[in-house]
């Protein structure tokens, strides 16, 4: 095993880390959106597949990603929501595990992408706008999902 010794080299696993992350998403959130039953859910997670798709071609313009490693991160947090998805009763219980879920995979994505913005920022300022743009969407859908979650269970009471 190579082990990673500069912040370019870092920043290139980021984006591999990134874009394997967006491939599971495209392949697995249709079954989510159709164990889905709250018609705002379904179309957040819509959404978020069709962020995903645009987010991975903006990564690839950025740089040569194929084969990059498994993002065990996010198979874990979807493997998850697959069973959430096999495991409740369809309606509010179910919704309000997919929304679990689906946070915790846009929170891993956020924390991967502010990681690539910082090493881009000095090592390929040119990579900024695009990664911003996905960091836009990406807490953009983030904000809906916690309204939905809100709508489906009441407020959440904070501490």
């Amino acid at each position: 095993m190579t082990l990673t010794a500069s912040r370019a080299a870092l920043l290139h696993v980021a984006l591999q880390d990134l874009r394997a992350g967006k491939s599971l998403l495209i392949d697995r959130l249709p079954n989510l959106a159709d164990a889905a039953t709250d018609l705002g859910l379904r179309d957040t997670i819509e959404r978020d597949r069709a962020n995903a798709r645009q987010h991975a071609a903006r990564l690839d313009d950025l740089a040569d990603l194929a084969h990059p490693p498994a993002n065990l991160w996010m198979a874990g947090i979807l493997d998850d929501a697959d069973r959430d998805a096999r495991s409740h009763l369809p309606g509010a219980i179910l919704d309000t595990a997919l929304i679990g879920a689906l946070r915790k995979a846009k929170a891993a994505e956020i924390v991967s992408i502010e990681t690539a913005l910082a090493l881009a920022g000095s090592e390929a300022p040119e990579m900024l706008a695009a990664l911003g743009a996905n960091h836009a969407q990406d807490r953009a859908i983030e904000h809906r999902l916690a309204r939905l979650l809100t709508t489906i269970c009441g407020p959440v009471p904070v501490n």
